[in-house]
């Protein structure tokens, strides 16, 4: 996950920047290393597939 200008993010399916207090971030249950950050659409049309936890809350990433 590539944070831009401290606070943004990414979407990992449209590219579009999000900011962290808005992101949403599926990764692998047993692998901290796997995670992908989506936006309330992309969420929303992916869902979060068997063996993924959410994360709805990522505001603690964002850099000073």
């Amino acid at each position: 996950m590539n944070i831009v200008d401290g606070d943004k993010v990414e979407c990992s399916r449209c590219d579009e920047l999000i900011s962290l207090d808005d992101a949403n971030v599926l990764g692998k249950a047993n692998n901290r290393s796997y995670a992908k950050p989506l936006c309330d659409d992309c969420l929303e049309n992916v869902g979060v597939p068997q063996g993924y936890e959410l994360e709805r809350d990522v505001s603690y990433l964002k850099e000073s």
